[in-house]
């Protein structure tokens, strides 16, 4: 381990994060759990206590200060209970399991975790005083104020619980973010980007570090592969809480076409307009344990669609990327098309790696949610 990776300021890690909350500069509620601090984040659920399906969502205007609970009663809120079913096209807004006490120059983003970016669940958060989704950056003057959870579903309907977590908070007092040169300076000693194999490419034959340190990673579709999933508009409820799901109820698998016949490397992907599809990133990607990654939006130049709904990935994670996927209109994807854009920074101190205990960590194939059970014929048809 180099010391000199740590220089006590940008992203928190697990020991700064439990620091400010015992400091009450994070303020945990009903349902916050140990185990909810991760390497650089702390998982967010619902206190299951003020949950409320809401008739249309209004963020608070930072502007005129004004609080989430205050524009709640202009959103026609109806209480609901854990285990209520919660149906796609309808809004639901819920009280986190943390609120934040921060001094100035103390910061938070926020990201929906991988498996409710998974099962295609638009979630995110609004804060007091905040007209940005996701968001707590008032580093000049200091914050003190509650975190809500918004939660759509998109595709089929949730049962909601208390034992999944649904977003991530993290935590900042410095901008960390690669540059260029500090990409540069990482690239020369560190592989970052591997074959499916677990062999690093070579420098020389890559041209995926972009001019302003992120890193590309492309679109994994050769052809007549099984290489991704579509989301089916299932009836069925979907119980977050349950574990080893048939996944043909609501998964069906998707195969990347020939545009040569014979050619696997003219493979592509038909999307159709409104659909959700998983997919995955040709490129194994490896987070060093001093950094942690977030997808970023692609420029539009390259294609104007979602890749991603969650897109936070810990220190020391290592392996595909799992894309969620939504195309505003028909188009294709050809194998090899850049589909991912990840952004470094830095952590303040040592933490745990995600490669101790993650759940997606070294995933090769496109990988269902953690609810569903490999289904045996599909992954044959994808190795």
């Amino acid at each position: 381990m180099h010391i000199a990776h740590y220089q006590g300021k940008g992203v928190y890690s697990a020991n700064d994060l439990r620091e400010a909350i015992a400091s009450s500069r994070i303020e945990t509620l009903s349902g916050f759990r140990d185990k909810h601090v991760g390497p650089a984040s702390i998982d967010l659920t619902v206190t299951g206590e003020e949950m409320y399906h809401v008739e249309r969502l209004f963020r608070p205007m930072g502007q005129r200060g004004e609080t989430v609970r205050q524009v709640l009663e202009i959103m026609q809120p109806r209480p609901i209970k854990l285990g209520a079913e919660l149906y796609p096209g309808h809004e639901y807004l819920m009280k986190a399991t943390v609120n934040a006490n921060f001094p100035p120059g103390m910061y938070s983003y926020k990201n929906a975790k991988s498996t409710s970016g998974r099962n295609f669940m638009l979630v995110r958060t609004i804060t007091d005083k905040h007209g940005w989704f996701d968001t707590i950056d008032k580093r000049n003057q200091g914050f003190t104020g509650e975190v809500w959870l918004s939660i759509q579903p998109l595709g089929h309907g949730i049962i909601l619980t208390q034992d999944e977590c649904y977003n991530q908070m993290r935590v900042f007092d410095s901008d960390t973010r690669l540059k260029n040169d500090d990409l540069n300076q990482l690239l020369a000693t560190e592989n970052i980007l591997f074959r499916r194999d677990g062999t690093p490419y070579k420098q020389g034959e890559l041209s995926l570090f972009s001019n302003d340190g992120t890193v590309f990673c492309t679109l994994h579709a050769p052809g007549k592969k099984l290489v991704g999933f579509r989301l089916k508009r299932s009836k069925k409820m979907l119980d977050l809480s349950a574990r080893g799901l048939d996944p043909t109820d609501f998964f069906e698998p998707l195969f990347a076409e020939e545009a040569i016949p014979g050619d696997p490397e003219s493979g592509f992907v038909s999307l159709r307009a409104g659909e959700m599809y998983l997919l995955s990133t040709h490129e194994m990607f490896k987070v060093p344990v001093h950094l942690c990654a977030e997808l970023r939006a692609l420029d539009p130049r390259l294609g104007l669609f979602f890749s991603h709904f969650a897109g936070f990935f810990d220190s020391g994670f290592f392996g595909t990327a799992t894309l969620e996927v939504l195309a505003p209109f028909d188009m294709v994807l050809r194998h090899g098309d850049p589909v991912a854009r990840f952004e470094l920074e830095r952590l303040r101190n040592e933490t745990v790696s995600y490669a101790d205990a993650g759940t997606y960590h070294r995933q090769v194939l496109t990988q269902l949610p953690k609810q569903f059970t490999a289904n045996e014929d599909w992954v044959r048809q994808m190795t």
